[in-house]
């Protein structure tokens, strides 16, 4: 940990946290832990209060020497889950999934993206810009690919500088930044309100847990691997009460 470097030349460390067991295993000399999704170490995306609330107190722990070792947990009063009441999604609540008609699946996934697409392509026309596009494939090529591992796992990728793994990771990556661009378009929802949309209302949030469940338990390393780690994110593990890996 580059901190301790610093501090053995005199200068004082903070960090912010977002995974309390490497702190824990590393022991920086000060570290603040927030409970936050990957990606997002300073909360919730344009909530400037909630910000500088993470920041104030992380600079705050300079002003401590605990020891060796201090990890503080940020106080969650403000940590940007409040539901913003005017929003509300695009329709796209599933009923009666079976996830093992792999064809009917497919299909759906699909049917719930062209759903969405219009309110996407207004998202990034206001934005000017799209997170999406790191696979490098279309989101019908994604919606193939994804489900075509609930079949099993198979070296055949639509992409040859790639493995067939790593792309069904970029392809996951694409398809959740899709969702939650087309579902923020005209509205401000919290992370948790996204969250609780994709992970429990949508399709491609059901194929993604089915997918996470069926790499657990395969001996394709690269599969195993992504599969378990990549598709669904710790914090709704936790929420939705998954088997853990």
């Amino acid at each position: 940990m580059l901190a301790h470097y610093l501090e053995e030349e005199g200068l004082a460390t903070t960090i912010v946290s977002l995974v309390r067991l490497h702190s824990e295993t590393i022991e920086p000399p000060r570290s603040l832990f927030v409970s936050f999704e990957l990606g997002r170490p300073l909360g919730q995306p344009n909530n400037h209060v909630l910000q500088r609330e993470v920041l104030e107190q992380a600079l705050g722990l300079l002003e401590s020497d605990n020891g060796a070792s201090l990890i503080s947990d940020f106080d969650q009063s403000n940590d940007g889950t409040e539901t913003n009441e005017s929003w509300s999604p695009t329709a796209t609540a599933f009923s009666d999934l079976d996830m093992t008609d792999v064809a009917d699946l497919k299909k759906r996934l699909k049917d719930e993206i062209e759903t969405l697409a219009p309110n996407y392509a207004m998202a990034k026309k206001t934005r000017g810009r799209s997170s999406v596009g790191v696979s490098k494939l279309t989101m019908d090529e994604i919606a193939e690919h994804v489900t075509s591992f609930l079949n099993e796992p198979h070296q055949e990728s639509p992409r040859e500088d790639l493995s067939s793994a790593m792309v069904l990771r970029f392809g996951v990556d694409d398809l959740k930044a899709f969702y939650a661009e087309a579902a923020s378009h005209g509205g401000s929802p919290s992370s948790w309100q996204l969250g609780n949309w994709f992970w429990r209302d949508t399709v491609a949030g059901q194929i993604l847990i089915s997918l996470r469940e069926a790499a657990m338990g395969q001996s394709d390393k690269r599969f195993n691997i992504v599969g378990s780690k990549f598709l669904v994110p710790r914090i709704w593990i936790d929420e939705l009460n998954l088997k853990d890996s």
